[in-house]
């Protein structure tokens, strides 16, 4: 059973958001979840390299320009974001706005800033979270130097 437990990132959470140590996090995936133009949730993963914690009540996105994703976010402006790896499990809605349609150096990816509503911890005492979603992806020079310029995007936004 969910905890609501603000409308702010906890102190841990903040830390692990915040953009720093981020290849520690490589190939864990963010899960996040739109609402469709028929009402339905409308799944999406990003990596740690397109979500930056600015504030604990403020997180800035990199979302792919044309995606259902972004489609969605510009006619609800809601989301909620599913921080699940080993050992904690947060669901975080918010609202979110477009805050640039290309960001610079990366012209495919909008910039989304999401304002906190709610901060909900799932933990059961019983049932330990052992992993988040996880992916690989093939080592490839410019795949890395685009996820470092979308990583750096939103590190660079006020």
């Amino acid at each position: 059973m969910s905890q609501l437990l603000g409308k702010e990132l906890t102190k841990d959470l903040f830390n692990l958001l915040k953009g720093e140590n981020v290849a520690s996090k490589l190939g864990k995936a963010i899960v996040i979840v739109t609402v469709d133009d028929k009402g339905w949730p409308h799944p999406a993963m990003l990596s740690y390299y397109e979500v930056v914690a600015k504030e604990r009540s403020r997180i800035d996105l990199a979302i792919g320009k044309t995606s259902t994703t972004t489609k969605n976010l510009r006619r609800t402006g809601q989301i909620t974001l599913l921080i699940t790896d080993s050992g904690i499990n947060y669901y975080l809605k918010g609202s979110a706005r477009e805050v640039k349609e290309s960001m610079e150096g990366v012209p495919f990816m909008s910039l989304f800033r999401v304002e906190i509503e709610q901060l909900l911890e799932d933990q059961e005492p019983d049932a330990v979270i052992t992993s988040g979603v996880t992916f690989s992806r093939p080592q490839k020079k410019e795949v890395g130097e685009i996820i470092e310029k979308i990583f750096q995007g939103l590190r660079r936004e006020p």
